[in-house]
């Protein structure tokens, strides 16, 4: 028996994204996500590239990255998501 899963992964929130409509929410089935830990992912990442104190490094990171989310302009174009996170540490 072959099978096969189709998947949706859906982020109205950003620019130029649209609702999924009725009719094709009812063929899927929805599931909860939670909000990633950012001190864990930066350090991974920050260890990846060698950092020696990578834990202390992330801490201090990410409590100047929700500083600035909660702080600097409320303006949409600026992105505090965990895309904007990683793009900026792979610098």
């Amino acid at each position: 028996i072959r099978t096969c899963g189709f998947f949706i992964t859906m982020n109205p929130g950003y620019a130029g994204r649209t609702e999924l409509p009725e009719n094709l929410k009812a063929l899927f089935r929805s599931c909860a996500m939670c909000v990633p830990d950012l001190v864990f992912i930066c350090e991974n990442m920050l260890m990846s590239e060698g950092f020696q104190v990578a834990r202390a490094l992330a801490a201090k990171f990410v409590t100047l990255y929700m500083l600035c989310r909660e702080l600097l302009s409320k303006q949409m174009h600026y992105d505090w998501g965990l895309r904007a996170v990683k793009s900026l540490l792979r610098q």
